[in-house]
């Protein structure tokens, strides 16, 4: 059985890559919106769980989009693991999965004209780098252009410095050279049948921006009890915020400018909360969380932060219940002409968030705010100076989420 790899990525101010290299669980979503809401909250569980004493960050919307993409050429037992771990509805068809693939791609990733300076960039791209012994199933290969864009071209995988050269080069390229070297050489080979890669790119502005006159050097306390004195951005302003007691945590919705994004951050109460809070998200959905919170005034300190996170999906995806992928009775019949006998060998993802006063490396302006000198017995105050949860998204998916452990 030969080897075929699958490549995934994403960016923001933030920006992700994975893998999935091929060789020769619970409650299926009613609608792609709802399976790709209900997939963040299972991958994130698998991976930020055993990971609360570092920072973390992914795109759970890069990891489905490149698995899904795959599920449309397994069969059999491999097919149904897939769809019930990628929680995609069991009852559409293949092909309506894709026709609603290429409209949530439509709908939600923007590129060329009508953008602005102020239109948050939120792309994804696809591509499938093919053998040049071996052929794509022309079925899926309609599937993979029509419905996600994806471009395949054949490779000469034995050349393997010169292949991951070209596919780190599109990788940079796709994520404003946020992600480089992605792919090592010696991980292709002459056996290598196939990288599927994926790459998401998210830049945007606060629809509210911090202003850079008001971040100073303040305390960021660790669950461990140490702490470090970091930039914390500061700013007072009427946004959507909740007090969640079920999940003894604060909740506050940051929107970005020109869109329906917007960064949600769960602040438990507590400054060791965050595993506990964690625990507590198992099969949430953030528009649950959304719904609840109301508008308010609101002081807000935030840190600055940049996280880059690198991780090998294989033991989540398995244990979400996609393990026959991963096995030699793995079945990709549909991937290829002639039934070519495929496994996954790894899925790999890499990502990159960094988070400042604007929001994106445009300038803040100098401004200066003046309010009556009254009581506002309605002022809320929410100050991330501990471990927190966060999320770019909006009701269609999840984009990126992860937490800060320290900084």
């Amino acid at each position: 059985m030969t080897s075929a790899r699958f490549y995934f990525l994403a960016a923001q101010i933030l920006f992700a890559a994975n893998h999935i290299i091929m060789a020769a669980a619970g409650t299926i979503a009613p609608s792609l919106s709802a399976s790709h809401n209900l997939f963040a909250s299972d991958i994130y569980q698998k991976i930020a769980l055993k990971r609360s004493e570092e920072n973390v960050v992914f795109s759970p919307a890069s990891i489905q989009s490149c698995l899904a993409l795959a599920f449309l050429g397994a069969e059999g037992e491999t097919a149904q693991q897939m769809r019930h771990g990628l929680r995609l509805p069991v009852a559409l068809e293949k092909t309506s999965i894709a026709d609603d693939y290429a409209g949530f791609l439509q709908k939600n990733f923007r590129t060329g004209a009508g953008l602005t300076e102020d239109t948050p960039k939120l792309r994804m791209a696809n591509r499938i780098y093919v053998n040049e012994a071996l052929q794509l199933s022309p079925a899926f290969n309609n599937l993979a252009k029509t419905s996600f864009g994806s471009e395949a071209l054949p490779t000469k995988f034995a050349e393997s410095a010169k292949a991951a050269d070209a596919i780190n080069k599109w990788v940079a390229n796709e994520t404003e050279n946020k992600i480089q070297n992605l792919l090592q050489p010696d991980a292709v080979n002459a056996d290598t049948s196939a990288i599927l890669v994926n790459a998401i790119y998210f830049k945007a502005k606060w629809l509210k921006p911090f202003s850079k006159f008001s971040t100073t050097e303040q305390e960021f306390r660790m669950g461990d009890g140490q702490t470090q004195m970091v930039p914390m951005m500061y700013a007072d302003e009427h946004l959507k915020y909740g007090e969640l007691t079920d999940l003894k945590a604060k909740a506050l919705e940051l929107p970005y400018k020109g869109s329906d994004l917007s960064m949600l951050i769960l602040l438990p109460n507590k400054i060791d909360g965050l595993s506990a809070l964690e625990k507590k998200l198992a099969n949430v959905d953030f528009n649950q969380i959304t719904e609840r919170l109301q508008s308010h005034s609101v002081d807000v300190s935030l840190p600055k932060f940049r996280i880059e996170f690198n991780i090998d999906l294989k033991e989540p995806l398995q244990q979400l219940g996609m393990s026959n992928m991963f096995q030699d009775t793995a079945n990709f019949n549909s991937l290829f002409v002639g039934g070519s006998r495929q496994k996954v060998n790894d899925v790999k993802h890499k990502a990159f968030l960094d988070v400042n006063e604007a929001g994106s490396e445009a300038a803040a302006a100098t401004f200066m705010k003046m309010v009556p000198m009254s009581l506002n017995l309605d002022q809320k105050s929410f100050r991330a100076d501990h471990p927190f949860v966060f999320a770019i998204r909006n009701k269609e998916a999840v984009y990126f989420v992860g937490h800060v452990a320290k900084l």
